[in-house]
Formats: structure tokens, C-alpha cells, sequence
């Protein structure tokens, strides 16, 4: 009788939920044509960066709420513009310019993908484009995601040798330069003031020949990756590491001259390899590398007024020549690994093979970083004819030989490492090497070297008492 009386019960349970799940199904198959039951969506409006034309951009999404008690049926999505705008969308994993018959179920959401491929036009300018995507739902209530997108016109290099002179200007289509651009060894490149010359993933400048880079202050000329859009929406991938390869210099090379630049966020920086010329490079910013930032090997060189920083391997490494850096800034505060390089490495040795330096000197520079020791010279037991003048240094500058009327960085300083800094945003990475108010390298530069270098790297006057590095101190204007 008990046994009887519990299959009775078991079978009663059984009942109720297969009754409570039909229950279920059927409430949340229940469909309502109310026009006050709307869609809602993540975002309204969908906006993308700057696109080169002709480059399909990368995908954004929209979720599609159902925050209703009852299904809702979409008749229609389309676009607006009937697919003629250059938008690609993908609804519940449709894809097309008008699309049909799409449930949303209630307390649910389906994906709305979007991306875009401009058409490309005569225009110099930018373009904006404006779309939207047209939600019709069974109701007749029509509701809209707004599509926004402004389209750059580019001409691409493609694996490019150039065997004859080449003049590069901000009055042409931006270059996209894929598998990498050559200047041949009789052949020159020149770049002019205001001109970006955008690289894809893995892509280099290499030069066998000249190359001669002539920005200004207000159009430096920039050398970046060629990605538009963002990793996360307060990140665009152009502040980060490795979005493409970097100048490689070869021995050939009869010339680098490099003024006002904007090298960053390359596989390194600028490589020089032995090369016959003389290396200049002035006002330049070389940022944000996953190797070395500028590598001198067997070079005669001249740097001034220039920043380095951030480099996966040293900001600045010295083999052999003869070199000279005048008004530098060297700040190793690279963010993504721990065992980074130093901000500065003098050597006469690459492994085992001798690259003896014959000079290496520093004058008025700022070399800092996150360790404890920024700047490291290797001499062996040969000859090293290293010095510093002026220069405020994160090392032990007690020894009279190398370091002349120069300031060590101690924890004892007012400021120290990255507190020299006017910005310094490890989240975004937005970096500001200016220097802060209390920074330990103001004034404690020479008159004797800035005498040759009066303004600084942005134009700034140093008068009568300079600051060490290539930024000086300037007061913020309240705004």
C-alpha cells in the first residue's frame, strides 16, 4: 500500500512539471503585436574611427534587448541606405541589406553586427558616411541604429623597391605599405614635412640607399601601423607595441637625416648598422617598441633634442663609432614585461666580437627608467672613451671618469623616476615626458651645450638656466 500510494505521488510530480514546462513554452512562444513593446539596444548609434577606403574595418556590436513580458517578432531589418553606403550588417546570424522574420523572445536579445568597406573616391579629404539600420516590427513601429563612419582615400605600396629618388608629401594620398618599402642603394627617399606613411603588420622601411625625413614642429612626420580602430574603446591600437616592423638602416646607407619625426608603436625603432653616412637625427620621438628603440652599431652619429622611450629592449644601445646626443630624454618605462632593457647600454662588445667605442658623449641628457640602474656600459679591458656632462642620470655617478658635473637620481629626490613626468597613464598608456614643476632635471643643465640647442624639442626657449633632456619646463595655462 505504501509503495502504491508513493508511484502515486512520484507520478503526480512528474505531471506537474511536464504541466509546468508546456506552461513554460508556451508563455515564452506568446508573441505581442502592442506598439508599446519596443526593442531597446546597447548603443544607438554606431560610430567608427577613421577607415581607409577600400579595407574592410573591423566589427562592432549591438545587442538587441527584448525587455518585454511577450515575444517580439521584427518583420524587417535593412538598411537604410538599401546597402549603397558601404555597411555591412549580420542580425541572429543573417547576413544582408534587408533581412526577414527575426524573433526575439522575452527577457532576450539576438546580436546586430556591423562593419564597413568604403568605396574609395577622387577626394584629398576624409568623407563621412552616414547609414542606419531600420528595425520594422510586426506592431508597424520602425526603430533605428544610427551608422557612422568617416572614409580616408590611400594608395598602397605593395613590396616596393625604389631603384630612382622618390619625394613623399603630405599633398598625396596617405601610403599604406605592405611587405615592406626598400630604398635601393643609389636610390633616395625624402619625406616631407606633414606626411604618415602607415605600415601594415610586419612591414618595414628598409634603406640601402638615403633617407632624408624632413618634418617641422607643427607636421612632424609620423611612421605608425596602419590600424584605424581601438582594442578596447579608451585603447586604440595605435599605442600599442609590435603594430609593425621599423627603419632598418643597412651599411650601405649614405645618409640618415631624421628631423622631427614620430617613430612609435613599431616592432623597434631605428636600427643602424654600420652604415657609411652619418646618422642626424633631431626633435624626433621614437616610442613604444617591442625591441629596441634607436641601436647604433659602428655609426658616426649625431642626436639631439630627441625622445626614446619605452622600448621592449634598450631605448638607446651603442656599439662601436663615434656618437653624440645632446638635450636627450631616455625613459625606459616600457609596460608589459618586467625584464625590460635599460634606458641606455654603451658597449664595446656585441657577444664576443669587439665594436670598440672611440666617443660616446652625452650632454644635458635625462636617462631614467623603472630600475634601479638605467644606464650600463660595457668596456672590458679595452679602452672606453664614454662621458657624461651635465646630465641627470638614474645610476651612481660618483666616478669622475665617465661623469662630469652630472646629478644622480636617488630616492631622496623630490621627484623620482616617473614622478619627473607630466603624464603618465598606465591604464590607456598615454605617456607626456614633459617634465612636472618639481621635476629633478630642471636647471641642471649647461648654458656651455644649449647654447647650440636654445629651444627645445616642442620650441620652447631654455634661457639662462636649462633643463636637462629635450623638454623644457613650460608652466600650464589654467583653462
Amino acid at each position: 500500500m505504501g509503495k502504491w500510494n508513493n508511484h502515486i505521488v512520484l507520478g503526480a510530480i512528474l505531471m506537474a512539471l511536464t504541466i509546468s514546462f508546456f506552461c513554460s513554452c508556451s508563455d515564452e512562444e506568446e508573441f505581442t503585436a502592442d506598439r508599446g513593446s519596443i526593442l531597446n539596444f546597447s548603443q544607438d548609434t554606431v560610430s567608427f574611427d577613421t577607415v581607409f577606403t577600400g579595407v574592410i574595418s573591423r566589427t562592432e556590436r549591438v545587442l538587441v534587448y527584448n525587455r518585454n513580458s511577450k515575444g517580439l517578432r521584427i518583420k524587417k531589418v535593412q538598411l537604410e541606405s538599401g546597402g549603397t553606403s558601404g555597411f555591412m550588417i549580420n542580425v541572429d546570424g543573417q547576413n544582408g541589406t534587408s533581412i526577414n522574420d527575426v524573433q526575439v523572445l522575452k527577457k532576450d536579445s539576438v546580436f546586430l553586427f556591423v562593419k564597413v568597406n568604403l568605396p574609395e573616391t577622387s577626394s584629398m579629404e576624409s568623407t563621412d558616411i552616414i547609414d542606419a539600420v531600420i528595425f520594422t516590427l510586426e506592431s508597424g513601429v520602425q526603430q533605428k541604429v544610427v551608422l557612422e563612419a568617416s572614409g580616408q582615400n590611400k594608395q598602397e605600396l605593395h613590396a616596393q623597391v625604389l631603384k630612382e629618388d622618390k619625394v613623399m608629401t603630405a599633398n598625396e594620398l596617405p601610403y599604406i605599405i605592405y611587405d615592406s618599402l626598400v630604398v635601393a642603394e643609389n636610390a633616395s627617399l625624402h619625406i616631407k614635412e606633414g606626411t604618415t606613411l602607415y605600415f601594415h603588420n610586419g612591414a618595414s622601411l628598409i634603406v640601402h640607399g638615403s633617407l632624408k625625413v624632413e618634418g617641422t614642429q607643427e607636421k612632424p612626420v609620423t611612421f605608425r601601423g596602419d590600424r584605424l580602430d581601438k582594442m578596447f574603446v579608451y585603447l586604440p591600437y595605435d599605442r600599442l607595441e609590435n603594430q609593425w616592423g621599423g627603419i632598418y638602416l643597412f651599411p650601405t646607407c649614405k645618409e640618415c637625416d631624421i628631423n622631427y619625426a614620430d617613430i612609435h608603436s613599431g616592432n623597434y625603432g631605428l636600427v643602424c648598422d654600420s652604415i657609411e653616412g652619418k646618422v642626424n637625427i633631431a626633435n624626433t620621438v621614437i616610442h613604444n617598441v617591442a625591441g629596441y628603440g634607436l641601436y647604433l652599431k659602428e655609426c658616426n652619429a649625431l642626436v639631439s633634442n630627441t625622445q626614446i622611450s619605452n622600448s621592449r629592449y634598450d631605448c638607446v644601445s651603442v656599439y662601436g663609432g663615434n656618437s653624440d646626443f645632446y638635450h636627450c630624454t631616455f625613459a625606459q618605462f616600457y609596460p608589459w614585461k618586467a625584464d625590460r632593457g635599460n634606458a641606455l647600454y654603451v658597449s664595446n662588445y656585441i657577444g664576443e666580437e669587439e665594436h670598440l667605442i672611440q666617443t660616446a658623449n652625452f650632454y644635458n641628457c635625462l636617462v631614467t627608467g623603472y630600475a634601479d640602474d638605467e644606464v650600463y656600459g660595457h668596456p672590458g679591458d679595452k679602452p672606453f672613451n664614454l662621458n657624461f656632462y651635465n646630465c641627470v642620470l638614474l645610476t651612481d655617478v660618483s666616478d669622475a671618469t665617465y661623469f662630469h658635473d652630472c646629478i644622480g637620481e636617488t630616492k631622496d629626490s623630490e621627484t623620482y623616476k616617473e614622478k619627473n613626468f607630466l603624464t603618465f597613464d598606465t591604464h590607456a598608456y598615454i605617456y607626456d615626458f614633459r617634465l612636472t614643476p618639481n621635476s629633478i632635471a630642471r636647471g641642471k643643465a649647461s648654458t656651455a651645450y644649449s647654447a647650440s640647442y636654445p629651444t627645445d624639442r616642442l620650441g620652447m626657449t631654455r634661457g639662462e638656466k636649462p633643463d636637462a633632456g629635450c623638454y623644457q619646463y613650460q608652466e600650464m595655462k589654467e583653462k
